[in-house]
């Protein structure tokens, strides 16, 4: 008799995957024991027989043949396990949800060529499949058969007898109603979604990490025992008080306060413990890439082990890679369930009402989960409303929710308390005020009208190096090239770099910052990087931006109670209003920033004070924010599981920017491609945003081409380490291209 393999190079006999599979259902049953409770008392009974059945469809002769010659078999083994279903002692229901389950452990529903009488060539190719099958008839009997009842008692501590090969089962299999399974599933999906999603997204999770070569998921030890030794002074008033809320909050504190670490212990208290350790999921969510860095490096610093910190966002497999980590295996368990705390955007989480990839394994993670939103106040209102739409259907699976801000304006913070009826935490406004560290400096004028006055003055009074930032990469590259011409030592920073400049740069800052008179600098450094600058003169913005900015200076000054001056234009340029829409809540921040001007900006009130910047603009962003979370809600009620999502592609129309290869790099990039470092291709791409891309063809005309040699965007714009993408055609790089 032979041994039907389910792996092969190396190879892994049936048997051993199936026991494997089970080892890691047995991790997952143990440690989500919530799950019975949300879906159904049997949920787990039914995956057991869903893990035990998926791949019998691997004995087929042709499967083996194929397999051992490294070669691609043609048909779908699910499609010949599916079947076995019939021998279950179950509720025809609870056969058809298993069949479902199997049939779509590898594809989509309808992306699997199910067989139907109704097709002659079809149904003769189907039951010439499982004539393959038979040949190894006696395996399934023989070997894999008798195992059932162990693996029963190994699962569940009892026999369940559910499973019963019938005499006839050879004939049975080739009898077996497809169509009436697909037909079941149009009719009852509504009906029966959160059973589909789970045993779909289990057996995808079980499945997944057994091949990958893990037999178990992995548990957070106590969060409160691990920062206990690492943080060697006591706790701070709002840190216990967040150890003690059992509930949704919204937590309100300053930089330098301890945010994380408070959001960490609120975590531990309204964790469930198996024994010592955590069985929920935690989702730490930050807005932007480099902030996610940083967050997943300190994090890893508490816990010390990659396989219990993840990192998900759209090029962490490339900064897994530069940090020389097992990029290629991590990157691939951070997107199954087994790290228990993962650091990531809110985009990958959305990815599961989206229905993008295996989006059913995705919701099974979220359930029960402890989802953490740091710096919350840095969405635009339509990705508020999509936020909040997520929040709204994850209420059923029983999740936790933190908020943290200190410039949350009160009109959103309301849409979150009607959700989540959380409860706040914010210190007191004296012990808040002990982190004051700026002064406000009204400057009148726009930057061109300034900078040389500036940069001399802050050069004389010793107040390098300083941050310069502006709201357009055209305005900064222009403030960047009039200081260097100065004789200045100067740093560009902005989004329009590629990938390894940007890091490269960022590395530099952290490491020699004090070596550059000044760092001019968008948007992007309002949250990338803690580094501390001595002072900044920036354009004007709304008011919980700039608060960003000003983190930016004397970061750490309120331990020594040092003040420093910031300064706020009052004049920006015709294009921030494309930057910044509503542009009159720039005019409103202005004007209370006015106010204060030559006065100590005080921590206790900046809150009050982002409410009042946004005050004449409330209502307008609260009805965006209501629409676009109507219209996600919509969207993601109707989502189907088991089916490829229709909203799968907006998603990333909405969320995915445009990456792009300059022309000057194409040839690097196919070198690494044809050398096998394909992961390297990341240092040379520069990322787009869609309404950025169509504005340069509409100025440049035909710039941009798909390039099939390297599968991706190239642009014949010029580019330099120095100052990034530049509106401006190259010319050379244009006739080398063509």
């Amino acid at each position: 008799m032979k041994v039907c393999m389910a792996k092969f190079n190396p190879n892994e006999s049936l048997e051993c995957h199936i026991n494997a599979t089970l080892n890691v259902m047995k991790s997952l049953k143990s440690s989500f024991q919530w799950i019975s409770k949300l879906i159904s008392d049997d949920i787990w009974e039914l995956l057991f027989y869903s893990v035990l059945l998926h791949d019998i469809g691997k004995c087929a002769s042709g499967f083996q043949k194929s397999g051992a010659q490294g070669k691609n078999w043609g048909y779908r083994h699910e499609i010949l396990s599916a079947p076995f279903t019939q021998f279950l002692n179950y509720p025809d229901s609870e056969r058809k949800l298993i069949a479902l389950s199997i049939l779509t452990h590898h594809r989509c529903l309808y992306d699997v060529p199910v067989p139907t009488r109704n097709e002659e060539f079809v149904w003769n190719t189907y039951i010439e499949k499982v004539n393959d099958l038979l040949e190894n008839a006696e395996y399934i009997q023989e070997v894999l058969y008798p195992k059932v009842p162990y693996w029963e008692i190994y699962i569940f501590g009892k026999r369940l007898r559910k499973f019963h090969l019938v005499d006839d089962w050879h004939e049975r299999i080739k009898d077996y109603d497809f169509d009436e399974t697909i037909m079941w599933y149009e009719h009852n999906w509504k009906r029966y979604k959160e059973e589909l999603i789970f045993l779909k997204g289990l057996l995808n999770a079980c499945d997944h990490l057994s091949s990958a070569g893990e037999r178990s998921i992995r548990l957070l030890p106590s969060i409160s025992e691990t920062l206990r030794l690492r943080i060697q002074k006591s706790l701070r008033p709002l840190q216990r008080r967040a150890n003690q809320t059992l509930n949704n909050l919204i937590l309100r504190a300053p930089t330098g306060y301890g945010k994380t670490e408070a959001a960490l212990l609120w975590a531990d208290a309204n964790a469930l413990k198996k024994g010592e350790k955590i069985s929920n999921r935690i989702f730490y969510i930050l807005p932007y890439k480099s902030s996610i860095n940083a967050m997943y490096e300190r994090m890893l610093e508490y816990f010390k082990s990659a396989e219990l910190i993840g990192i998900l966002h759209s090029s962490s497999s490339y900064y897994l890679y530069t940090s020389n980590l097992e990029y290629k295996r991590l990157s691939s368990l951070y997107r199954k369930i087994f790290s228990p705390l993962k650091v990531t955007t809110p985009f990958q989480i959305m990815k599961a009402f989206f229905g993008v990839g295996f989006f059913e394994m995705m919701l099974c993670e979220l359930s029960n989960s402890l989802l953490i939103f740091d710096e919350i106040h840095a969405y635009e209102p339509n990705i508020i409303g999509i936020i909040l739409a997520m929040l709204e259907m994850l209420k059923k699976y029983e999740i936790k929710v933190l908020l943290m801000s200190a410039t949350l304006p009160d009109f959103m913070e309301d849409f979150f308390v009607e959700i989540l009826n959380p409860e706040e935490l914010k210190i007191s406004r004296e012990e808040s005020n002990i982190f004051n560290r700026h002064r406000v400096k009204i400057v009148d004028g726009a930057i061109d009208d300034v900078i040389y006055e500036f940069a001399e003055k802050f050069k004389s009074e010793n107040l390098n190096p300083a941050l310069i930032a502006c709201n357009t990469v055209d305005r900064a590259v222009d403030v960047y090239n009039k200081l260097k011409d100065c004789g200045y030592n100067v740093m560009l920073l902005h989004s329009r770099f590629t990938y390894g400049d940007r890091e490269e740069k960022e590395k530099m800052l952290r490491n020699n910052l004090r070596s550059f008179d000044f760092v001019v600098a968008t948007q992007v450094v309002e949250v990338s990087l803690d580094i501390s600058f001595e002072t900044i003169l920036t354009e004007p913005a709304p008011f919980d931006a700039l608060i960003q900015r000003f983190g930016r200076v004397n970061r750490h000054g309120w331990i020594k109670r040092k003040i420093s001056d910031v300064y706020i234009l009052t004049a920006g340029s015709e294009k921030d209003r494309y930057v910044y829409e509503p542009y009159n809540v720039v005019e409103h921040s202005l004007k209370i920033l006015e106010e204060l001007n030559g006065q100590e900006l005080k921590e206790s009130e900046i809150p009050e004070l982002v409410s009042q910047a946004y005050s004449g603009v409330s209502e307008k962003l609260s009805e965006k924010i209501r629409e676009y979370k109507e219209i996600a809600l919509e969207l993601f009620e109707s989502l189907q599981p088991l089916k490829r999502s229709e909203s799968e592609k907006q998603f990333y129309n909405m969320f995915q920017g445009l990456e792009v290869v300059p022309q000057r790099f194409v040839d690097k990039v196919y070198e690494l491609i044809r050398s096998g470092k394909g992961i390297e291709v990341n240092k040379y791409l520069v990322p787009i945003p869609y309404w950025k891309f169509s504005a340069v063809k509409r100025a440049l005309g035909d710039v941009f081409r798909y390039d099939g040699r390297i599968k991706n965007m190239v642009c014949v714009l010029k580019y330099s380490h120095e100052v990034g993408l530049l509106d401006e055609i190259d010319e050379e790089a244009k006739n080398l291209a063509s």
